[in-house]
């Protein structure tokens, strides 16, 4: 449930010119849709939820967006020059948080409702999450280091135009990184299936909204505390892949991701004057 959340609300980060503000616009009415496949929710809980949605995306637009704009332009700065290992880590930490904080933001209304639901509620929830949880699971192993290839030189032609062949063998390196650390990824996922339904089952303690917001959180930053020294080592070597793909980067592909960035930036701008 909160993974498709978060895709939903991440996605619309990935968006440019007017389909993000669009996509934004319509934010609480996409998270809504989505959740349906999951919450099996009455007549006033479905109407509590609306209600929640629209005041988060209103908190979200005042409060988050202005994170995004500040860290857009800084990583623009920063970009005139060759960025270390570090100054990737720090962007990768710092966007990072604020999609933590925007996750919080639209996750606090659901957690309200979901503390209201029923067993035979809980129940549907659960199964549901499962059965995605499968699906993805069935997903991840069927792809190979040539599938993951293709999404990630699709998401860099993107942010910075045609690729070289050193530039692709870079990527190809990223995908077989992650195909790598698939074991460890699935495992994560099962784990926040379990802390997810142990937490649903507590809903009525009172540190039930701490517990879920924690999750979400970890679900985000990827975190775990089983597999942190794990994710940390792999977080290593993306950061020093991504290092050398940014020193690769020819003055044509620097002002085509500058560009990018400058389009995005001034879209957030205007969603923040609720444009």
């Amino acid at each position: 449930m909160w993974k498709r959340i978060v895709t939903v609300i991440l996605m619309v980060f990935m968006l440019s010119s007017c389909t993000l503000k669009l996509g934004y616009n319509s934010l609480d009415f996409w998270i809504d849709y989505y959740l349906s496949d999951y919450l099996d929710l009455n007549s006033a809980q479905q109407s509590q939820l609306e209600r929640g949605l629209d005041n988060a995306l209103a908190e979200h637009r005042q409060q988050i967006l202005p994170q995004f704009h500040r860290l857009i332009f800084s990583l623009q700065n920063d970009l005139k020059q060759p960025l270390t290992a570090e100054q990737i880590a720090h962007y990768h930490d710092a966007f990072t948080k604020a999609g933590q904080s925007s996750a919080v933001v639209f996750v606090t209304p659901i957690i309200k409702v979901v503390k209201t639901m029923g067993p035979k509620q809980v129940s549907y929830s659960l199964q549901a999450v499962q059965e995605e949880i499968s699906e993805r699971k069935k997903d991840r192993l069927s792809k190979t280091a040539k599938d993951r290839y293709d999404e990630l030189e699709d998401k860099a032609t993107e942010w910075i135009g045609r690729l070289t062949q050193p530039q692709k063998q870079l990527i190809m390196q990223l995908a077989q990184l992650q195909l790598q650390q698939s074991t460890v990824f699935q495992n994560i996922a099962q784990n926040n299936v379990a802390q997810l339904t142990k937490a649903l089952k507590q809903r009525s303690a009172p540190e039930f909204e701490q517990i879920i917001t924690r999750q979400v959180k970890n679900i985000i930053g990827f975190e775990s505390s089983v597999y942190q020294s794990q994710l940390d080592k792999y977080l290593a070597q993306r950061f020093e892949i991504m290092q050398q793909l940014n020193h690769s980067l020819s003055q044509q592909q620097l002002q085509h991701l500058q560009a990018e960035l400058t389009e995005l930036r001034k879209d957030i701008a205007e969603l923040i004057q609720k444009r």
